[in-house]
């Protein structure tokens, strides 16, 4: 099949789309579309037939519905036209990448707050909101201290529909939850183009036994496009504590989470930064930590002031605990907002210090059980060391949720690409054998999709595919990604 044919079908398409679109909101010169032909990480890229940009749900309606209209006219050439909708371009798996055939449907126009009830405690927002935007325009509207609570570390850039779309998590989603788990109801384009609510998009009350909203979230795209989303808001905890602890053996701090969690302790965060990611963040931050740190623990309480002082002191005697033998060489705790935010730098400091070392990092999601954390960390330092590989890892302790960093420069290195699939490819693989899971929050997209089988049987993904062609039965919405191709094409 010639490009040239598939040409001639979104020459048919665009005839349509500009009946109804401004020339802005149709992107279709190489120079424009280069700019979404990858997202945050710049290991997949593949280019887009044509971008588009509606501003209501209407519009997106309307597009999605020529593209149908299309697809069913006669060509020559027999490939559909597909779409996938598209956020800030923060994903780390290619979720929100297409090629010729592909249709990108931008919802950044979209980002507002329509509605705001402080006494239901929820937010009727647009997808193309910026994740901490909302918490800033609830909180300028009201003094009844709201907050949304999944925070992921790209919270600032990152959009609340494609939080929906990767069903993301956070720093503090361990006690808190992740986006499904605020995610009321939907307003959705179903990829034949109709308009669809689900959940409790009108009133926060379900009126459906099936809570399809939360279906919804986390399939990339695939069962169509959220234009409307109602979130539940959670109230600013009371009181906060963060303790930071040092450790001369990331062992030993692996240990002392699973030890934590297993005694009962709730904390919000439980962050594990390793040797590689200490170096990295102090070359570029003087932080004060002591010389021998290969590892450290940053947990963080939030709730009662009276309960958080009594667990603090509770896990501070259990993380010094001679007999258990984690040894931590530097402890410090603060209710201080300032010094939180200096202790939280060894974290949140990690990713603007590796632009520093290296012109690329790429971003690694696993997950196995906590108590599996330690046996885990030491897999994919062997692994780093088998490829010659720098690691610098950061982790969200508390579920699991483990995120080695690759850095690298591919003009210094040809191979180190190669070398980074490869030493992946054994982690993952690792990582499934000892019961954990393919993702946390970054979603399977384009770079997993071949290691599914890795957890799935051929049967268990052709259930998930009959459920997804319920919503799409023409397999038009964000296809080829999560499956296999073969499983996809079959």
């Amino acid at each position: 099949m010639s490009s040239l044919k598939s040409i001639t079908r979104l020459k048919a398409l665009l005839k349509i789309l500009k009946t109804f679109l401004r020339k802005d909101q149709v992107l279709e010169d190489l120079s424009d579309l280069v700019l979404y032909e990858t997202d945050a990480t710049s290991l997949f890229k593949s280019r887009p037939g044509l971008v588009l940009i509606p501003e209501s749900t209407q519009e997106v309606s309307k597009i999605i519905t020529a593209i149908n209209e299309v697809n069913h006219q006669d060509f020559l050439d027999q490939s559909k036209i597909n779409f996938t909708a598209r956020g800030a371009g923060t994903g780390l798996s290619g979720g929100a990448i297409g090629g010729i055939h592909t249709v990108i449907i931008s919802l950044a126009k979209m980002n507002r707050l329509l509605e705001f009830n402080p006494i239901n405690r929820t937010a009727l927002i647009e997808p193309g909101l910026i994740n901490s935007e909302l918490t800033k325009l609830v909180q300028a509207q009201s003094c009844h201290g709201l907050h949304f609570a999944p925070d992921p570390s790209s919270q600032d850039a990152c959009t609340i529909g494609g939080n929906i779309a990767e069903n993301a998590g956070g720093i503090h989603c361990f006690k808190h939850g992740v986006t499904a788990d605020q995610v009321l109801g939907l307003e959705l384009v179903l990829p034949n183009g109709q308009i669809q609510e689900i959940g409790a998009i009108k009133d926060g009350v379900k009126h459906c036994l099936i809570d399809f909203s939360r279906l919804f979230t986390g399939t990339e795209g695939t069962f169509g496009i959220a234009t409307k989303a109602l979130v539940r808001l959670s109230p600013v905890p009371e009181s906060f504590l963060t303790m930071q602890v040092c450790f001369s053996s990331i062992d030993d701090s692996a240990r002392a989470v699973s030890e934590i969690i297993s005694r009962g302790f709730k904390p919000t965060a439980i962050e594990m930064i390793d040797e590689g990611a200490i170096k990295a963040v102090t070359q570029a931050y003087e932080l004060g930590l002591v010389p021998d740190t290969k590892a450290v623990l940053l947990i963080e309480l939030d709730g009662d002031n009276d309960e958080i002082l009594l667990e603090a002191e509770q896990i501070k005697i259990l993380i010094n605990n001679p007999s258990l033998g984690f040894n931590p060489i530097q402890y410090e705790e603060t209710q201080d907002p300032e010094r939180r935010k200096f202790l939280w730098k060894v974290r949140k400091g990690t990713v603007s210090a590796f632009g520093k070392l290296a012109p690329f990092w790429y971003l690694y999601d696993v997950v196995v059980p906590r108590s599996k954390i330690p046996e885990a960390v030491r897999f994919i330092s062997e692994v780093s060391e088998k490829y010659y590989l720098r690691l610098a890892s950061v982790m969200h302790a508390a579920d699991g949720n483990l995120h080695p960093n690759f850095l690298y420069d591919p003009e210094k290195d040809p191979t180190v690409v190669t070398r980074i699939h490869k030493a992946s490819k054994e982690i993952l693989k690792f990582c499934i054998e000892i019961g954990g899971a393919l993702s946390g929050e970054h979603g399977i997209g384009v770079e997993k999709q071949d290691h599914m089988p890795y957890l799935f049987s051929p049967a268990d993904m052709e259930t998930m595919l009959k459920v997804r062609k319920i919503f799409d039965p023409e397999m038009i919405s964000n296809p080829n990604k999560i499956f296999p191709l073969r499983i996809c094409k079959e």
